[in-house]
């Protein structure tokens, strides 16, 4: 009765036996895999900071078109050409008479 009841204990119990090579097996795929989480971390943080180096740069971009936009606005306006062909032409209106300093 004693053998039975050994029997019956034993095969109640699943055996496992992991050997020497298994181990080291999975403790170098943990170790693979570790490393490579780590690389992907390191690679995702670097595009996230040229991410939000080129959003910083995009917005300082977007503001200086915006004043040159103006600027054109400004330039094309018919008070702003008058004024550049009397200052810089010497033109005169029908009628005006040109009074220059002497030199």
């Amino acid at each position: 009765m004693k053998r039975a009841l050994q029997k019956i204990k034993t095969q109640n119990r699943p055996r496992v036996r992991l050997r020497y090579g298994t181990i080291l097996v999975l403790c170098f795929m943990v170790a693979v895999a570790g490393s490579s989480a780590w690389q992907i971390f390191k690679l995702h943080s670097q595009v996230e900071g040229k991410l939000a180096h080129l959003n910083l740069e995009k917005i300082t971009l977007l503001q200086q078109e915006k004043l040159l936009n103006d600027e054109i606005a400004q330039l094309n306006t018919p008070s702003y050409i008058e004024r550049l062909a009397r200052e810089q032409l010497g033109l005169v209106k029908r009628g005006e008479i040109l009074i220059s300093p002497k030199k």
